[in-house]
């Protein structure tokens, strides 16, 4: 099943982030992946599906006590991701805003550290 959605609710979804972070908000492409970045913080976003989107949340690197290694932790909101519904844009871009602005638990589940 293909999905498009309307130019105008995308926008409007993703508005938020840009009227928060500003310019220091950045945002790259690796084939089917976005990254938005904000100060050593990304949402690495990819099609979990013909229906679905799943976003991986990655803080900065820190030191593993154990290793002695940086190591970035990475967290999921919902392991299911988010359906490609306005409804669900807009949660995962408030999930995105919280996690840039300090969130981590219990919003978000720690699930690996790379």
């Amino acid at each position: 099943m293909a999905h498009s959605a309307p130019t105008h609710w995308l926008a409007e979804a993703f508005a938020p982030l840009g009227t928060t972070f500003g310019e220091r908000l950045c945002i790259s492409r690796d084939g089917t992946a976005v990254q938005w970045s904000y100060e050593g913080h990304s949402a690495i976003v990819e099609l979990g599906g013909a229906d679905r989107i799943v976003a991986r949340f990655v803080a900065p690197p820190a030191v593993d006590a154990i290793s002695g290694l940086p190591l970035a932790p990475v967290y999921l909101r919902d392991e299911r991701g988010y359906a490609l519904t306005r409804a669900d844009c807009e949660r995962m871009v408030a999930d995105m805003v919280a996690f840039f602005s300090g969130t981590r638990e219990p919003r978000f589940t720690f699930v690996a550290a790379g």
